[in-house]
């Protein structure tokens, strides 16, 4: 019994050893993330963004995008062309494009569909063009001619004197605003949209807030989001920003960084902060790791690897799934944030 007993810690030992080394080895990296693709992209082709389309507004559209932000960003860090990786790219733009995508989303607004539809979109489009990966794309040009229309539709809507752009109707959220501006090839456009975005901020921290409803009001998983976008555009006070963010949210411990999703560090959570433990948010802090990768901060493997183990993974059979494959949008958020680390 006792040698039982030993041989299990000992397999507990080497698997927890593993995941905690997982960011910091390149073998294993590239294996954990390609593993996730193999497993989100089958789930995906089978129709599971259906399923997540059904518990999150936003889940047909934001799983796609995720997936296919996560394949083109792998395959320009590892500098490769690869088929399977544009076939996954070119189905998640399909599926994006489809009318149940869009089916959430009114035509009749400015723009049509809204800026977290043409925002999220537009990103991947862009990012796709700009990849390597692009030049093996079978839908190329629909790609091209769906991007200019996106593109067209942002000027058309500042035309007159930039304003914030309503996700659905009646209601706008920054994040989105900053998610479209991200893909914007006019560089006074980009600018006049991100001052009126500063502009229209209460709080005294001059981090832009969550939501119209509240100018005042600054959430930790959009505040992250937000960072990284600046971080994205090579904002030039991007430093102090983060100092800014980092100091009212971010809380570190040994190089463990968790972030509150409430500023007061409360436990209100919802559908954006998803779940919220001692105050620290899940969205945040996994958005957080993209963020500080993007900033070239050293904690951020620390932090993934820390979540990579609490979340239990199972790697085998070329698939990696977390949390005994019960939250897939879990699984998309660490996917996206592994690529940047």
């Amino acid at each position: 019994m006792k040698k039982i007993i030993k041989y299990f810690i000992g397999i507990l030992f080497i698997y927890f050893s593993l995941c905690f080394a997982t960011p910091f080895n390149t073998y294993l990296r590239n294996r954990s993330i390609d593993h996730q693709i193999n497993y989100l992209s089958r789930i995906l082709d089978k129709g599971y963004d259906n399923e997540l389309q059904s518990k999150f507004p936003e889940g047909k559209v934001f799983s796609n995008a995720l997936l296919a932000l996560s394949v083109i960003y792998f395959s320009e860090k590892k500098n490769c062309n690869n088929e399977k990786y544009n076939a996954i790219v070119d189905k998640c733009i399909i599926r994006l494009q489809s009318i149940e995508a869009r089916r959430k989303f009114s035509s009749q607004m400015t723009p049509k569909y809204g800026m977290f539809y043409n925002g999220w979109v537009n990103y991947v489009l862009t990012a796709y063009q700009k990849s390597k990966l692009f030049a093996n794309s079978k839908i190329q040009n629909e790609v091209l001619d769906s991007s200019s229309v996106i593109l067209e539709r942002f000027e058309r809507a500042q035309n007159n004197e930039p304003y914030l752009l309503d996700s659905y109707i009646g209601s706008y959220w920054p994040a989105d605003n900053m998610i479209g501006i991200v893909t914007l090839k006019d560089a006074e456009l980009r600018k006049n949209w991100l001052d009126t975005l500063f502009n229209s901020a209460r709080h005294d921290s001059g981090l832009i807030h969550h939501a119209a409803s509240n100018s005042n009001e600054i959430r930790g998983s959009s505040s992250a989001m937000i960072t990284y976008c600046l971080c994205e555009m090579d904002y030039e006070n991007l430093s102090y920003y983060n100092n800014q963010y980092k100091n009212i949210f971010v809380d570190s411990y040994l190089g463990l960084e968790l972030v509150k999703e409430n500023e007061d560090g409360s436990n209100h959570m919802d559908i954006d902060s998803g779940p919220v433990v001692w105050g620290y948010g899940a969205s945040a802090t996994i958005m957080n790791i993209k963020t500080q990768a993007c900033l070239n901060n050293t904690n951020a493997k620390i932090t993934w690897a820390a979540m990579n183990i609490i979340s239990l993974p199972i790697n085998v059979l070329n698939n990696k799934y977390y949390l005994l494959n019960k939250e897939p949008m879990f699984d998309l958020f660490m996917l996206w944030a592994s690529v940047e680390i």
